[in-house]
């Protein structure tokens, strides 16, 4: 997918006159490209959630200075699947605050374990380098799924797939709905 250029982020000024209208858009994309296990959720980003974050991002931020944009152009851009590859966000979605606390150590490594399954086929996830720790200190994830051209082959003919987690405490996972993965075979390339 094509990297977000400048020209196509939009002022704090004017992206509050269109924020509420592009929120409800987005909330919908997410939805249809976003899955669940019992602990964690999965968002396969594409052009157009990126495009949305950073926009808030500046709206949120009031960001007018050049360099903080082209900062926030330069590590968003990174959320962009390349070829051959799937960008997932991995949320871990644990409610109770004190229960996530407890869980965090038990939760330590788990972005080392993300596989996509399809067939008799996997593919293991690559983490954003800089987050892994011994105790996990973020509940948001960046993985990258990195195909290779016989992986992207297979995958396109599965019948199914899903997003398995296969950590020592960890062990769930998520089917990709026939819709998107219906896209993600379609984006795929």
């Amino acid at each position: 997918m094509e990297r977000i250029r400048r020209e196509e982020l939009l002022s704090p000024k004017d992206f509050s006159k269109i924020a509420l209208e592009e929120r409800e858009k987005i909330i919908a994309l997410k939805k249809r490209r976003r899955i669940e296990s019992r602990t964690f959720s999965y968002l396969f980003e594409n052009r157009d959630t990126v495009l949305n974050q950073m926009n808030e991002m500046i709206l949120i931020e009031n960001v007018q200075d050049e360099k903080e944009i082209d900062h926030i152009l330069n590590t968003y851009n990174d959320l962009i699947p390349g070829k051959n590859q799937f960008s997932v966000s991995m949320f871990i979605e644990i409610s109770d605050e004190k229960l996530l606390l407890r869980e965090m150590p038990r939760l330590s490594g788990i972005e080392e374990n993300v596989y996509l399954v399809f067939g008799d086929h996997e593919v293991r996830a690559t983490p954003e380098e800089g987050r892994s720790t011994e105790t996990l200190e973020s509940t948001l994830q960046y993985l990258k799924f990195d195909f290779t051209t016989e992986d992207v082959n297979n995958f396109k003919k599965s019948g199914n797939a899903f997003v398995v987690t296969r950590h020592i405490n960890y062990k769930e996972s998520a089917e990709i709905p026939e819709a998107l993965l219906k896209s993600l075979k379609d984006e795929i390339n």
